[in-house]
């Protein structure tokens, strides 16, 4: 996609956040890769990246990477703050430096740069929230075992059933938010629960939801998830589903 096809109307600024914890043999591939991505994008653009207390350095790359990169941002915690901790920072930083949306997305690459394509689609739309989604038609999962893969559409599918908010993948990261839409969220969980909470509070407050459908592929360069695959997890994330609606 190239400026002309943007031309239909203006395209709102908007930084993509990358919360990071051990991925120093990743970021320099990451930073670079999504750079020059934003960098064909006809508006203002920017990479907030969050170092989560890492112990592998990854602070000190993504410093020699700002002096590489003009658009890239850093937040460093000196102690780890969970997933949560460092979507919360990246989001205050994206609302500091004037963006109108921030875009999260994995550290790893396993969510390729061309979906931001469809999220900006749905910005130009005004959308308050927007979700990747991997269930929803045009979206799939590759090279996931299938019973991770199973466990996650069974969650997924009873949160679509009892929010029924327009979402169908709710423990998916890769998502766009409206700044000044993010100051209506009070989220408290610190780890990969802070994505089912977040939902149901933008729902509470009368968030417009959008989806954008994508591809799930698994990490090829030797990249550890920091997702735990157990009852308890799945339990934080459904949790958040009691409360009377």
């Amino acid at each position: 996609m190239n400026a002309e096809q943007y031309s239909a109307g203006r395209i709102p600024s908007f930084c993509v956040v990358l919360p990071m914890y051990n991925e120093q043999a990743n970021a320099e591939k990451c930073i670079g890769t999504i750079s020059a991505f934003l960098g064909a994008i006809p508006a203002r653009t920017g990479i907030v990246a969050v170092d989560d207390g890492s112990s592998d350095g990854t602070g000190q790359t993504l410093r020699e990477l700002g002096n590489r990169f003009s658009g890239l941002y850093v937040e460093v915690h000196e102690k780890n703050c969970g997933y949560g901790g460092a979507n919360r920072t990246g989001f205050l930083r994206a609302i500091s430096e004037g963006f109108e949306y921030a875009l999260v997305m994995d550290a790893d690459l396993t969510q390729d740069p061309v979906y931001i394509h469809g999220f900006i689609d749905a910005m130009k739309t005004k959308a308050d929230f927007i979700k990747a989604t991997r269930y929803a038609k045009g979206g799939k999962v590759e090279g996931v075992p299938f019973a991770r893969a199973m466990v996650s559409w069974i969650g997924n599918r009873v949160a679509q059933v009892v929010l029924r908010c327009g979402v169908s993948d709710f423990t998916n990261g890769f998502r766009a938010i409206r700044t000044d839409f993010l100051p209506k969220l009070d989220t408290r969980e610190n780890g990969f629960a802070m994505l089912m909470e977040e939902v149901c509070q933008a729902r509470r407050a009368g968030a417009r939801f959008a989806e954008v459908p994508y591809t799930l592929t698994v990490r090829d360069d030797g990249s550890v998830s920091k997702f735990s695959y157990s009852f308890g997890v799945y339990w934080q994330y459904l949790r958040h589903l009691l409360p009377r609606w």
